[in-house]
Formats: C-alpha cells, sequence, structure tokens
C-alpha cells in the first residue's frame, strides 16, 4: 500500500469538501503577508523625520486669527468653532448608526444610551490625556499643564488613539455586566458600536482643517521669496503655484505655510520667507475612513452570506425570494417582507439568524445527557447550532475590523506627520510600531472571532451573530 498517495488523495478530497475553506485560508494569508511587506517598504522608504512648529508658522501673515491667510478659511464663524462642531456632528452620526444596528440587531436601545453616557465622557479625557501629554517638547504638557490639567478636555490638544483606547475600556467593562444580564455576547455590542467611531473620525478631520491642522510633510514651493505677502490683506495669489490644482481652491490654499527657517523637508527645498505646500493628510485620512466604513458596515456582514449556500434554495419551495425586492428593502430599510414577496435579508432572518433548530436542539439535549462534560463544551455548542452549515460572518469581526483599517490608514499617514503631532509626541518609531501593534491586534482578531472564538467562548442561551438555542 503506497501511504504516500493515500495521504496524497485524502488531502484532495477534503480540499474539494472544504474548498471555501481552504480559499479563505489562502486569502486570508495573502492578506498578512501583504500587509507586512507594505508597511515595511513604506516605513524604510516613506518615512519623513520633521516638526511643523519649527519649520512653518501658525499662519502666512503672521496674524494667527487673520481669515484670509488661508484662502479665507477662520477657525469660527459668527462665533461659532468649527473644531468642536464638526466633532460634534461626528459624535451625532455615529450614536444614530449605532442606533440603527442596534435596532437591526434587536439590541435595547438604552443600553446605548447608557453606553454613551459613560463612554463618551471618559473618551474624551483619554483624548486630551494623550493629546497634551508631553505635546510641546519630551516632559513638557500642554500648557505647561500638570497632571490632572491633561484630563481637560475642553482645551485644545487632543489624540484620537487616547479617545477610542479610553472609551474601549469603558466599554468593555460596562457591555460585560450589560451582555450578563441580556445574555448577549459583549462582540455583538462592539460589533454595533465601534465601527461607526470611522464616521465620527471622517466628519471630526474637517474640523482639523479650519483648525489648520493634520497636514503632512510640504510637497512644493508654491512661491519662492516673499512677494505674495499682503500683510494684514493677506495673500497674493495671483503667481502663487497650487501643486494640487485638481483640489478645490478653498482646501489648496489652506494648506499653505509661510517657512521660518531654510531647509529641506521630504526632498523639498526652501528659504525663510517662501509659501510651501503640506500634504492633505486630513483629506486622505477622512476618505480612507469612510471608505473603510462602508466596507465594515456593508461587505464584511454580507461577504459570507454571498459565498454561503443560499436559503431558498437550501430550502426551495419555503421562501419567495425576489432580487429586485431586496435592492428596494437596501435603500428602504423599513419595508417588510411579506408572503408573497421576500427580501435576502428577511430570508436569512428566518432561515438562520433569528431560527432555532428544533432537531438540532433534540439531538444536542441527546448527546448531552450521553456526555455532559464533553457537549458542555463551546466548540459542540457552535456545532449544534450550525443551521445547513450556512457560512456567516462572526460576532467581533466588524469590531476588530475597525481597529485593523483605522490603523492601517494611520499608519500610513503618520509616516508623513511631524514629530510634533504624532500619536507619541517626538518619538517616531514608538509611534509607529504602538500603531502597528493594534494594526495587527486588529487583523488577527478578525481572524480568531471567525475561525476561533466560535469554539472558545459559546454559550447556551446567548446571542452571537445569531441565536443559540437556550436548554430552558
Amino acid at each position: 500500500m503506497d501511504i504516500k498517495k493515500d495521504k496524497f488523495n485524502k488531502i484532495a478530497f477534503d480540499f474539494k469538501r472544504d474548498k471555501i475553506k481552504w480559499i479563505s485560508i489562502g486569502l486570508w494569508a495573502s492578506l498578512f503577508i501583504a500587509v507586512i511587506v507594505l508597511f515595511s517598504v513604506f516605513w524604510t522608504t516613506k518615512n519623513v523625520i520633521w516638526t511643523q512648529e519649527d519649520s512653518f508658522s501658525n499662519s502666512t501673515t503672521g496674524l494667527a486669527e487673520d481669515q484670509i491667510s488661508y484662502g479665507g478659511i477662520a477657525k469660527s464663524y459668527g462665533g461659532i468653532a468649527i473644531y468642536p462642531m464638526a466633532m460634534t456632528i461626528g459624535m451625532l452620526v455615529a450614536i444614530l448608526f449605532s442606533l440603527y444596528k442596534f435596532w437591526k440587531k434587536g439590541l435595547d436601545v438604552i443600553h446605548l444610551s447608557i453606553g454613551i453616557a459613560i463612554c463618551i465622557p471618559i473618551s474624551l479625557m483619554g483624548a486630551s490625556f494623550f493629546g497634551k501629554l508631553n505635546a510641546q517638547s519630551p516632559g513638557v504638557n500642554a500648557g505647561g499643564v500638570g497632571f490632572w490639567g491633561l484630563f481637560a478636555f475642553w482645551e485644545p490638544g487632543m489624540a484620537i488613539h487616547g479617545g477610542v483606547y479610553g472609551g474601549l475600556l469603558a466599554g468593555i467593562i460596562l457591555f460585560y455586566f450589560v451582555g450578563r444580564k441580556t445574555k448577549t455576547s459583549m462582540l455583538v455590542y462592539a460589533d454595533a458600536i465601534v465601527p461607526n467611531i470611522l464616521l465620527g473620525q471622517a466628519i471630526g478631520r474637517w474640523g482639523n482643517f479650519f483648525n489648520h491642522e493634520v497636514m503632512g510633510a510640504p510637497v512644493a514651493v508654491t512661491y519662492h521669496g516673499g512677494g505674495w505677502n499682503l500683510g494684514s490683506n493677506g495673500v497674493d495669489w495671483t503667481n502663487v503655484h497650487d501643486y494640487y490644482s485638481w483640489l478645490p481652491k478653498w482646501i489648496g490654499r489652506n494648506l499653505m505655510v509661510r517657512a521660518d527657517s531654510s531647509q529641506t523637508i521630504n526632498g523639498i527645498t526652501f528659504n525663510k520667507g517662501d509659501l510651501v505646500q503640506l500634504s492633505p493628510i486630513f483629506l486622505y485620512e477622512s476618505l480612507s475612513l469612510l471608505a473603510a466604513w462602508l466596507i465594515i458596515t456593508f461587505i464584511i456582514p454580507n461577504i459570507t452570506k454571498w459565498i454561503s449556500k443560499k436559503p431558498w434554495k437550501v430550502e426551495s419551495g419555503k421562501y419567495n425570494y425576489k432580487l429586485s425586492f431586496s435592492i428596494k428593502q437596501w435603500f428602504m430599510p423599513w419595508i417588510k417582507s411579506t408572503d408573497e414577496v421576500q427580501s435576502s435579508r428577511d430570508i436569512w432572518n428566518l432561515a438562520y439568524f433569528r431560527n432555532i433548530d428544533e432537531k438540532a436542539k433534540e439531538q444536542y439535549l441527546i448527546s448531552l445527557e450521553l456526555d455532559r462534560k464533553k457537549y458542555l463544551k463551546p466548540k459542540e455548542i457552535n456545532k449544534a447550532n450550525k443551521l445547513n452549515d450556512y457560512i456567516s460572518t462572526k460576532a467581533g469581526v466588524e469590531c476588530f475590523a475597525y481597529f485593523f483599517a483605522w490603523n492601517f490608514v494611520r499608519f500610513f499617514l503618520e509616516l508623513s506627520r511631524p514629530d510634533d503631532h504624532l500619536f507619541v509626541m517626538y518619538d517616531k518609531p514608538l509611534s509607529l510600531s504602538l500603531i502597528l501593534i493594534s494594526a495587527f491586534i486588529g487583523l488577527i482578531g478578525m481572524v480568531a472571532s471567525q475561525y476561533w472564538l466560535p469554539s472558545l467562548i459559546r454559550k447556551n442561551g446567548y446571542l452571537y451573530e445569531k441565536e443559540y438555542f437556550s436548554l430552558n
């Protein structure tokens, strides 16, 4: 008997049977390799070391509050500061979509209200702490404040990483206890809330734009010498070259600063008094995070359903699936299916997400009587709740996808940020390393949530990606 040939045939058979599984493993492995290569290449080739405050003045005319300084862009209009307004709008939009996700998952919105009341203040204090810590120089906090002054979130100086991780810590503690009471996995709450932070960040970056913040390394000298400077009358834009001609003028001009010294940064040589244009990384981050939110919200939860067996084909004749109605309901989610016409969303809910397989439950109870120790393990509980072996995106994947996407974007933009505007001020290697670790935690968390955690932390009667049957 040829043992090697027999093993090869077994592998071939398993591959044919578990084709989707092996393809998934290949795709995940490719993603890990691609991320490692991208991070390595960009870190070694695109990293720019510079400080903004030592290189450029706060306004082109020297008048910090002059509205003409940046092409008509001011920090406030009619007494309303744009930065806090953008932050507030961003938080409200994130809350609204979290409400929608709570409704979609059948969760109690009262618990979201409690989470907002607790997590947002802690998040603001965390953002303030990391934003002001060592902000002026190593060992010198913003404004020279002491320890308690680091938590003054109403004062300038905020860091998004501190806000996210502060709110996350509070959320983990809160929803751990809420989940025990409601028999809902903490990961379900995380999936409903955390990805929507991307919307708040994407909108909030425009507040940075009006504050003339979150700019990258220089990309061009738009005017040599001081002939562009009209003093209190602003800038003579007649002969000023705009490197970003594809952007609206009000954006491109807001990226320009006056050089306070002669030096070379990012391969761009300029002299004192030159008008220099910086990279609009606030815009890149805003658009990238919006794209990430769209992928996490609309593609990741559905991609498994696209490749899985379809309930209306497995149980032919039981459901009246209509593609046109599914598309209509996607744009108008309040429309409900009827017995005559049903959407893919409602069919999936009926057939899998909100369906309890009574036959599987009966079989599980019999097995439990025979070997209680074995069948109370999460792996067996998960296996017993696999209705028709449908494939679904597991609880926790969307939450961890947020941490991967956000830090993935932030890593590439951090390479261009000045040392006095980093996650960890004046220590770019440490800042990049922490962001890199956060990105890989997110990526590993996605894989773990999809493939490992279902066999480690499942309980009877709890809500995960679907309802797990109760033994009562």
